[in-house]
C-alpha cells in the first residue's frame, strides 16, 4: 500500500513537513515523511481490526511541503499551504511543525480540541533561543486558545508537569485507557497529534529523543478503536527519526497508524 486514495478528489489531504531545524538532540526527522511512504508500500488497504479499506476513502497525497530552515519562515509556509487543505494529515518532521497546522485549524473553526498523544510535555516557553521550538509546541498551542488532552507524558520539567496539572486547558491522562470516557463529553472539533515517542523504545526506537518506559502499540490501537464519534478534523504524526531506525519498525507503525486513523475517522 502506498498512500493512495480511491480519488485524486476529496477533503482528505496528505503531506509530509520534512523539517527538523530545532532538533536538539538528534536530528534526522526530516527523512520521515518519505521514508514512512516507503514502509507504507508493505501495508495491506484493508484493516481487519476496522473492517474498512483505504480503496473505499477518497484522500490524496500532496507530497511534500519545502519549509525554510527558520522556524518563524517555517510557520508562515505552512500557514499559507493549509489555506487549500480542508481535512489535513500531516507527517513530520519534528513536533513543532504541529504548531502551525493547528493554528490554521483554530482560526478556521474558532475552537478546537487538541490529543496529544507524547513521552514529553512540550510546553516551555523558549528552548534553544525560539518559542517555535519542538519543546515549545504544545505551550503555543495552549496561547492559542485550544484546549489540551495530553497522553502519555513522562518527561518534562517541573514547571511544565505543574502547568499540566493546574491548567484549566489541558486534562492530563497518563495512560490512554481513559479518553474513550473523556471525548463524550467533547463537543469542540478535535485534532489528534501523535509523537512516536509517546511508544516505548522498544517498540518505536526511531526516534530522536527516546524515553523509557512508553505504551505498546496494543494499547495505542485498543484506545483509538473504542472512541466515541467525534469531529475529528485532522491529524500528525511526528517524530520519526530514519536514521535511528535501521529495521523500519517505528516506520511501520508510524504507515499504519496513518491507515488506521484514516479509516477510523473517514472510513
Amino acid at each position: 500500500m502506498v498512500f493512495l486514495g480511491a480519488s485524486s478528489q476529496g477533503k482528505l489531504l496528505l503531506f509530509g513537513i520534512p523539517y527538523d531545524s530545532t532538533t536538539c538532540f538528534r536530528p534526522g526527522a526530516r527523512f520521515a515523511p518519505d521514508g514512512i511512504r516507503f514502509f507504507s508500500e508493505n501495508l495491506e488497504t484493508y484493516s481487519p481490526s476496522l473492517d474498512k479499506d483505504l480503496e473505499a476513502v477518497r484522500f490524496r497525497d500532496l507530497g511534500n511541503v519545502d519549509v525554510p530552515a527558520n522556524p518563524e519562515k517555517l510557520i508562515k509556509t505552512v500557514e499559507d499551504f493549509m489555506k487549500n487543505v480542508e481535512i489535513p494529515i500531516m507527517i513530520g518532521g519534528e513536533h513543532s511543525v504541529t504548531y502551525p497546522v493547528v493554528k490554521s485549524l483554530f482560526e478556521r473553526y474558532g475552537n478546537l480540541t487538541v490529543i496529544h498523544f507524547d513521552a514529553h510535555a512540550d510546553l516551555r516557553d523558549e528552548y534553544s533561543g525560539t518559542k517555535y521550538s519542538h519543546a515549545c509546541v504544545m505551550k503555543r498551542i495552549l496561547e492559542l486558545g485550544c484546549n489540551l488532552i495530553q497522553i502519555g507524558i513522562r518527561s518534562g520539567t517541573k514547571e511544565e508537569f505543574e502547568l499540566m496539572k493546574n491548567s484549566l486547558q489541558i486534562t492530563y491522562l497518563y495512560s490512554p485507557k481513559d479518553l474513550p470516557e473523556i471525548l463524550k463529553s467533547i463537543k469542540t472539533p478535535v485534532y489528534i497529534t501523535i509523537d512516536i515517542d509517546f511508544f516505548d523504545p522498544a517498540y518505536a526506537p526511531g526516534t530522536g529523543t527516546p524515553e523509557p518506559c512508553g505504551f505498546s502499540p496494543i494499547e495505542f490501537f485498543e484506545t483509538i478503536y473504542k472512541l466515541p464519534p467525534v469531529k475529528v478534523v485532522g491529524f500528525d504524526v511526528v517524530e520519526v527519526s530514519p536514521p535511528y531506525d535501521p529495521s523500519g519498525i517505528t516506520q511501520m507503525l508510524a504507515a499504519k497508524i496513518v491507515r488506521e486513523l484514516i479509516l477510523k475517522f473517514w472510513g
